[in-house]
């Protein structure tokens, strides 16, 4: 019961990754608020954490909107009182030629993986303040760390999320409260579904993944356990890869 008596927020926590955390925390005693856009399925997602034994609570939110992450938190802290920990997961991907992207693709994709991380941040800090510690866990993508193919905004914005990692681990010096970010490569969720179905692209990054398997939304959580938990204490402004 690594996170007894923490509260925790995960953005887009309805599905893949997002759900995987908010589960794996729930059962190590986090009271854990599922937020996501998609507020029926987070509601799912809720229930079955419940069923589980664990303590959940659905909230929407658009990540990219300032009004409503500030409603959002503000629901969290009544409910819970208090913020330990944030997970900024939500993200969105379009896959396409840099020359077939669009303006109004790009600004969203920044705007949801990149925005969302400062507003989330920015609204949840002076809770972590009040309780003179925190956690805040970015997940990135090794997208993030070199380029992939036909995924400018997706990388750009990855990469900025490593950046603002690093950044805001800085700005947050002294205060207890530790940054830091995930990278996963791929990982078995909705999102990657096209790529798991294809045979033969995923026999082949299968072949070429050293532990010879896909990634799974659970190896992606303990992860991020451990840089919620109190052992990594001691860790900061760091990105944890997990690419197998």
């Amino acid at each position: 019961m690594k996170l007894e008596g923490k509260s925790a927020i995960v953005t887009g926590a309805a599905a893949g990754i997002g759900r995987g955390i908010a589960g794996c925390f729930a059962q190590h005693g986090a009271r854990v608020a599922l937020a996501d856009r998609d507020f029926d399925a987070a509601r799912r997602a809720e229930e079955e954490i419940r069923i589980a034994g664990g303590d959940a609570y659905a909230v929407p939110v658009d990540v990219s909107n300032r009004a409503a992450v500030r409603e959002m938190v503000d629901k969290v802290v009544q409910r819970f009182e208090s913020i330990d920990i944030l997970v900024n997961n939500a993200g969105i991907r379009f896959v396409k030629p840099f020359l077939d992207c669009s303006e109004e693709e790009w600004r969203k994709t920044l705007d949801v993986n990149l925005t969302g991380l400062f507003l989330c941040s920015q609204a949840a800090v002076p809770y972590m303040l009040r309780r003179g510690k925190g956690k805040i866990i970015n997940v990135a993508s090794v997208a993030g760390q070199f380029g992939r193919p036909h995924r400018i905004a997706y990388c750009a914005s990855k990469g900025g999320a490593i950046a603002f990692t690093k950044a805001l681990a800085v700005d947050l010096k002294g205060k207890n409260i530790c940054v830091n970010a995930l990278a996963p490569a791929l990982i078995d969720t909705p999102l990657n579904a096209g790529y798991a179905n294809d045979a033969a692209l995923a026999s082949r990054w299968q072949e070429e993944i050293l532990v010879q398997r896909w990634g799974q939304p659970s190896d992606v959580a303990a992860a991020a356990l451990y840089l919620a938990s109190d052992d990594s204490d001691f860790v900061t402004g760091t990105v944890l890869t997990i690419d197998g």
